[in-house]
């Protein structure tokens, strides 16, 4: 007789979440050096008997893969986190009443933690799954520094993202359906010949590169207040950022070279291509006066997404927290990027994502709850259950 779900979720431990995620927020893994945090996490899995099989297309931040073989030909589901922590520092980590305190607690090594306890769980019970559970987990996650090349990596593969996902961070009372890209976008203006004072520069006929930065923002202000009155369905209007302009030194001089950077988010409906496209048009409707350049770098973490609301992993999850908490998951748009859109774009298949609670991602002092994490992690359990099935 298979062991019932009650007694899988009554079985996860608070303190062995408590204290891996502290093990795992205290390893430093800045994008980049995720290695070591990468080496603790295998000696986790080793422990339950299995292999989290080292993928070092990037060595000092290696990717892992551990399997779960199922009963039968049911299908896979494929658990996704990332190591990786942003660089800003942060005190050391600390346990203070429920919380675990430290860069990474809720970004999203809780999630990892919680992964581990799904297959503690499943093995102490001996579970048989009706389908293969693979374990996934990657670095190079979080921008500027990583571009989601670990995870792009994995999915290249073929075999590890197969049929459906759950990515274990973002919201923990929402499922989003569909989700924005992101482009991080650096525009230089820059004229030949030196800084001058204003009047000589004005005597002489010279450019002033702030003046055409100050036209291209002027240019993404309009385009937002365009895109505002065609909002996007769960998702809002298309948007352009601007994070900072930069230029000159003194009051009166004209500098050679100003710049702008932000962050244009889009629809799912568009490619890499179109997003090239809509940034050289903006720019094209400013042309720059004579002797001023103007260039544009563009970078991603992933397009926007879109996942269909009746796809079966959707249902499991709503399933499995309503099993848990007794409350309804409501389907939402989401705004940032995540592992999701990756791989709904690339592995092209249905994906979700559910985290463990925490609201200090990237925050000045980041938290989680461990009762979350307890929480969260039994609706892995229940949600696995549900769409890989326990096999008699």
């Amino acid at each position: 007789m298979p062991v019932t779900l009650e007694k899988l979720l009554s079985s996860v431990s608070y303190e062995r979440l408590r204290d891996l995620t502290l093990a795992l927020v205290e390893i430093p893994s800045p994008t980049g050096e995720a290695r070591a945090v990468t080496e603790r996490y295998r000696q986790e899995i080793a422990a339950l008997g299995y292999e989290a099989e080292l993928v070092a297309d990037f060595p000092a931040s290696p990717s892992t893969i551990t399997r779960v073989p199922g009963a039968g030909s049911g299908r896979s589901l494929t658990l996704d986190g990332h190591l990786d922590t942003i660089h800003t520092p942060h005190a050391p980590a600390y346990i203070d009443g429920d919380r675990v305190v430290g860069r990474g607690a809720g970004d999203m090594k809780s999630g990892i933690a919680a992964m581990v306890e799904v297959l503690r769980v499943l093995r102490e019970h001996d579970v048989r799954l009706g389908g293969e559970l693979v374990l996934a987990t990657h670095s190079l996650h979080e921008a500027p520094v990583g571009h989601m090349e670990g995870l792009k990596k994995l999915i290249e593969r073929g075999d590890v993202f197969v049929d459906a996902a759950l990515v274990t961070e973002c919201s923990s009372s929402v499922i989003a359906i569909t989700g924005k890209g992101q482009a991080l976008f650096e525009i230089s203006v820059t004229r030949k010949g030196a800084v001058l004072h204003e009047n000589t520069a004005r005597r002489q006929g010279v450019p002033n590169p702030l003046d055409q930065a100050a036209r291209i923002a002027h240019a993404m202000l309009e385009r937002n207040a365009c895109e505002a009155q065609r909002p996007i369905e769960l998702l809002g209007p298309e948007t352009f950022f601007l994070g900072q302009i930069h230029g000159g030194d003194f009051y009166n001089r004209v500098p050679n070279k100003a710049s702008l950077n932000g962050v244009y988010r889009y629809g799912p409906d568009k490619s890499w291509q179109d997003i090239e496209q809509v940034i050289e048009a903006l720019l094209a409707s400013v042309p720059p006066p004579e002797g001023i350049a103007v260039r544009y770098m563009l970078s991603s973490n992933g397009l926007g997404y879109q996942v269909d609301a009746n796809a079966p992993i959707v249902a499991a999850l709503q399933q499995g927290y309503q099993q848990v908490t007794g409350a309804t998951l409501p389907l939402v748009g989401e705004l940032s990027v995540s592992d999701v859109n990756v791989i709904a774009r690339e592995a092209g298949i249905p994906v979700v994502a559910h985290g463990t609670g925490s609201t200090t991602s990237h925050a000045d002092v980041e938290w989680v709850n461990v009762s979350d994490v307890v929480t969260s992690t039994k609706v892995y359990l229940a949600t696995i259950a549900a769409y890989l099935g326990i096999a008699e």
